[in-house]
């Protein structure tokens, strides 16, 4: 459990870095440019985000694990995928582009898209490297990266917006940022881990890389389509403008996935490790994962709730005002969202991508119907709505495979959500009768200062349990 405590700090903090860079990034934009504009350029990254998964085909989590399991292949392996994926991106780059002019998108969307589209190539090359790295269990590359690419984009972009430059130029800056950290991330590959970087060809193992990655491919088909698809509905169902309003609930909830994405990082390939030599680490690690996550996020989606009118017209001004309801919907598919990774993780990381894929499956549809049915009637507030209904399908779609894998004591994982629920709701209530009498950020602090110490009073947190996390991390 050392090394997945220090690497999931690596992942943190640096995650942290990014999301908070990220955060003050996209405030400038939104504030600098308006709702209309911050709409394009958020759809032009979305678009360029779905068709992103195709790129890599679930090549880079099927090297990940195979390189855990067998550190000594890291080189043939990333070299064969490294060869299919030449393929895979110059025909999705034409899809896609395809496919913007088929929606009849304006000239200036489609150039967008096309410069986007650049970044998703660079970043499926550097996904790779990564996904060694990690199979390595040398995540502290990664995590630097993580932190320096935001800050190039944030540099290149803020310039730009204070020259009064066009929007191409805040996608240009995802283009440097990206070709930055592919040069950095082959460097450290060669020369700090010791794989060489070489393309090849074999025939023999590509084809069962493939046959293992289809699964992981499908799964990020799903998840991309369910997750970004929103954007796209709402550009052709209402405007780009919607699009900018929708981006900021959007942006500010996402912003916090940092936390699970650390914590799976460090965990997918710890848990691929157990299921072949240690099935009850395996459910130890599931279930501490489970609870921390739900004693996380419970306060995220009560706490932000309570303040959301405040944050929104404070932080983003009145003209993103239907952002507001939006975000109450979104934060509460926050919990589900946390809680769905370490489904995903124990799935993948068993041999059981049939079954993630299937959950995936079933939530993209259940998304995808909602924003048609409810798009056109309720513009942002019915892509909210359509989002929550995917987490929650996802997560109980997902779940329901787990008993198939360990022996999950169902009840404790029920306890730790009700128990960190009513804390929330209590810290939460209190909150929002504090607010009267302070400003609204001092009663936020106040009130995640009271939820610490209330996990510690009622035990949902153990005083040895916070020591042993703190050892671990140092050790």
């Amino acid at each position: 459990m050392a090394s997945v405590a220090k690497n999931t700090a690596y992942m943190t903090f640096a995650s942290v870095g990014q999301k908070v860079l990220s955060f003050l990034y996209f405030t400038f934009i939104a504030r600098m440019v308006g709702a209309e504009d911050t709409g394009k350029y958020f759809l032009a990254l979305s678009f360029t985000t779905i068709f992103a998964v195709i790129t890599d085909f679930g090549l880079s989590p099927s090297l990940n694990r195979e390189v855990a399991r067998k550190p000594e292949e890291a080189a043939r392996h990333l070299s064969s995928v490294l060869g299919v994926k030449m393929l895979f991106m110059a025909a999705t780059y034409v899809i896609m582009m395809a496919v913007a002019i088929l929606l009849d998108y304006s000239s200036e969307m489609q150039l967008l898209i096309a410069l986007s589209g650049i970044t998703m190539i660079l970043d499926s090359i550097h996904l790779s490297f990564y996904a060694v790295l990690r199979g390595m269990h040398k995540l502290k590359y990664e995590a630097l990266a993580i932190v320096l690419s935001q800050l190039s984009t944030l540099i290149i972009g803020s310039i730009a917006l204070l020259l009064g430059r066009p929007l191409v130029w805040l996608i240009i800056a995802f283009i440097v940022s990206s070709f930055l950290n592919v040069c950095y991330a082959a460097y450290m590959l060669r020369y700090r881990a010791g794989v060489p970087l070489r393309v090849r060809w074999e025939s023999a193992l590509i084809k069962s890389m493939l046959v293992v990655a289809f699964p992981f491919a499908l799964a990020g088909i799903f998840a991309r389509v369910y997750s970004y698809s929103d954007s796209v509905f709402l550009s052709k169902f209402a405007s780009t403008t919607a699009v900018g309003w929708y981006s900021i609930p959007n942006k500010i909830t996402f912003a916090f996935q940092f936390i699970p994405l650390a914590l799976s990082a460090a965990l997918y390939p710890r848990m691929s490790e157990a299921f072949i030599c240690d099935r009850p680490h395996l459910t130890y690690l599931f279930e501490r994962a489970m609870k921390y996550l739900i004693l996380v996020a419970m306060p995220i989606a009560v706490f932000l709730g309570v303040f959301s009118e405040e944050i929104i017209l404070t932080i983003y001004t009145a003209e993103y005002a239907p952002a507001i309801i939006p975000m109450q919907i979104l934060l509460a598919s926050v919990i589900f969202a946390f809680i769905d990774f370490p489904v995903g993780a124990l799935l993948n990381g068993c041999n059981r991508q049939a079954m993630q894929t299937t959950a995936m499956g079933v939530a993209m549809v259940v998304n995808v119907v909602a924003n048609i049915l409810l798009i056109p009637p309720y513009g942002v507030i019915g892509a909210a709505i359509a989002a929550l209904l995917g987490n929650i399908v996802l997560f109980a779609a997902g779940y329901f495979f787990v008993p198939r894998i360990a022996l999950v004591h169902h009840g404790r994982i029920i306890g730790w959500a009700v128990g960190a629920g009513l804390l929330a709701g209590v810290v939460g209530l209190l909150m929002w009768i504090g607010a009267v009498i302070m400003p609204w950020y001092l009663t936020l602090a106040l009130g995640s200062v009271l939820y610490c110490g209330g996990l510690v009073l009622t035990r949902l947190v153990k005083i040895d349990e916070i020591r042993y996390l703190v050892h671990r991390v140092r050790a």
